[in-house]
């Protein structure tokens, strides 16, 4: 690839990134140096900046931007066994270990994601600097297909969603109406019925940008998180990445939402739809979804609840409305503050910080402490800029890792590596309940690791098992220097064991609420097993022994 050319082609790094990317750098010529581009770590947390002043860059740096680290690693000798190996093989995972012990990782793929973010970007006016716009820009250009389009994700077909959204994010990010990626990807569009078969969570996001209608979508009433808990649609059976996605998705449909008319908005209404935009019905495209996009085609069941809340949506409860209006703000801040402005994942973070700018007009703390973590989800590696489907992977890879290492029996001839891990595990590990955990619908998280940072925070089954074995296993055969409690470690158990299932398997974040039948009120169109997946996955029966 044009980039591995420019800065050396690193063998070792051509491993490392996937032969499915296609690099396209010289496509698009104004791009960053990425030699001045610098990782910040404090505590798991990464966030990439770009620097004028040169200073050297560390070998991870290096390593995940695709420049020559041949100096800071050379070629080891061929090995001869196993042993010898494993033994280049921690030799070379020791280089790349951050200073708060963790290994880093690019966590992207998903192609929904940086849209949103730059969608709310976009309305709430945050600034997205020049240097992370040409680093987006070429991401996306890397990954557009040969047809013009983008998929749900990196190694998918072109879909109207992947496709829409994608040309809404280069849009934003400035490229013109007539560049050639923007006249490919609008062709491909329009050759499909444009923007009016895109799927709901699309639909969404078109509809708040100003580019869609509300009444071209089925309800997101927040009506449903004023119900009693008893019921079995109520929102809090949900699983815990649904139920957050569709809180903030209530609060702004339920007051409709809608960023300001600017020129941006006005173009993209005539380039989106293949019909002048005034003239489109859009109550006739709320079931309009794309035969390709269309994964979790909707049954009768859905379409007749649908229905009956359209019925509704024409004359609201007012008492009810803003009831449920206030109950939905409270529980999606309660969110953010417990997961410091992070948010269980990039697409209610995204939403979140759209629905604090919506209702504090963006002059609370709460909105700047928002814009403060989004680039907490931002990765920078040879592709470009993306954004990642967590704010990391931090805790999961380590723990792997350090498992990995001590396994090999080479552990003493690596201690500053292991310690350093170690230190990692300790300052992950949860140390408190989130506070009214049942008003919230929240498990208890005291002894648990998260997948990425303690600032996360949320609590998962088979991330507990994986940190609480490897630090067992390391105080149990190393000179650990920071051990962790055995009273922590109990509380580690603990938590395991509050997760375990009437079927004596484990779910992920929390215990099964809700009926596996909840499925067929599924309205996202693309995606397929989200409503109530707490069920038993067989990954968390990874428990130590």
């Amino acid at each position: 690839g044009g980039i591995n050319a420019e800065y050396g082609g690193d063998s070792l790094f051509m491993a490392y990134l996937p032969d499915n990317i296609p690099l396209k750098d010289s496509d698009y010529l104004d791009r960053t140096d990425l030699t001045k581009w610098r990782l910040d770590i404090q505590n798991g947390r990464q966030r990439w900046f770009y620097e004028e002043k040169r200073t050297e860059q560390t070998v991870y740096e290096k390593y995940f931007l695709g420049i020559d680290i041949s100096k800071d690693a050379p070629a080891l000798d061929k090995p001869k066994n196993a042993q010898e190996a494993c033994y280049n093989a921690i030799s070379f995972y020791s280089k790349i270990q951050t200073e708060d012990g963790h290994w880093a990782n690019d966590y992207g793929g998903p192609h929904f994601l940086l849209p949103g973010l730059l969608i709310t970007c976009y309305i709430s006016q945050t600034p997205i600097y020049d240097h992370e716009k040409k680093e987006m820009i070429r991401y996306l250009t890397n990954h557009q297909n040969e047809d013009g389009g983008w998929g749900l994700h990196i190694e998918s077909n072109s879909t109207v969603f992947g496709t829409c959204m994608n040309y809404v994010a280069l849009r934003i990010l400035g490229l013109d109406r007539e560049d050639k990626r923007i006249v490919r990807a609008r062709a491909w569009l329009l050759k499909r019925g444009g923007a009016t078969g895109i799927p709901s969570w699309g639909k969404f996001w078109m509809a708040v940008l100003g580019v869609y209608e509300w009444q071209g979508m089925n309800p997101i009433p927040p009506e449903l998180w004023g119900l009693p808990y008893w019921l079995p649609i109520h929102p809090g059976r949900w699983w815990c990445h649904c139920r957050v996605v569709y809180l903030p998705m209530a609060y702004i449909y339920g007051k409709k939402h809608v960023g300001p008319l600017t020129p941006l908005v006005k173009q993209l209404r005539e380039e989106l739809y293949t019909a002048d935009y005034d003239s489109i019905k859009w109550s006739q495209h709320k079931w309009n979804v794309y035969p390709h996009d269309g994964y979790k085609k909707p049954n009768i069941v859905c379409k007749l609840a649908f229905n009956i809340l359209s019925v509704y949506e024409k004359c609201p409860n007012p008492w009810a409305r803003n009831y449920s209006l206030d109950e939905s703000i409270k529980h999606i801040r309660y969110e953010d503050i417990e997961t410091n402005f992070i948010d269980i994942g990039p697409v209610n973070k995204a939403l979140d910080m759209l629905c604090e700018f919506f209702a504090s007009k963006g002059q609370s703390e709460a909105f700047r402490n928002h814009q403060d973590r989004i680039r907490d989800y931002l990765w920078l590696s040879a592709d470009g800029m993306k954004m990642q489907g967590y704010n990391g992977s931090q805790l999961w890879d380590t723990a792997f890792c350090l498992q990995a290492i001590a396994e090999t029996g080479l552990g003493d001839k690596f201690l500053e590596t292991i310690n350093r891990g170690h230190h990692y595990l300790n300052i992950t590990q949860v140390q408190r309940n989130n506070p009214n955990m049942k008003y919230y619908y929240r498990h208890i998280s005291q002894g648990a690791w998260p997948f990425s940072t303690r600032d996360h925070g949320w609590p998962i089954s088979d991330c507990t098992a994986e940190g609480l074995r490897a630090s067992m296993v390391l105080q149990d055969k190393f000179d650990i220097k920071d051990k962790i409690s055995d009273e922590r470690l109990f509380e580690g158990v603990n938590v395991l064991l509050s997760l375990q299932n009437k079927d004596g398997g484990w779910a992920s974040y929390e215990l099964q609420r809700a009926s596996p039948y909840m499925e067929m009120l599924n309205p996202s169109d693309c995606f397929d097993g989200i409503m109530a997946v707490s069920y038993t996955h067989l990954r968390a029966h990874e428990t130590p022994e």
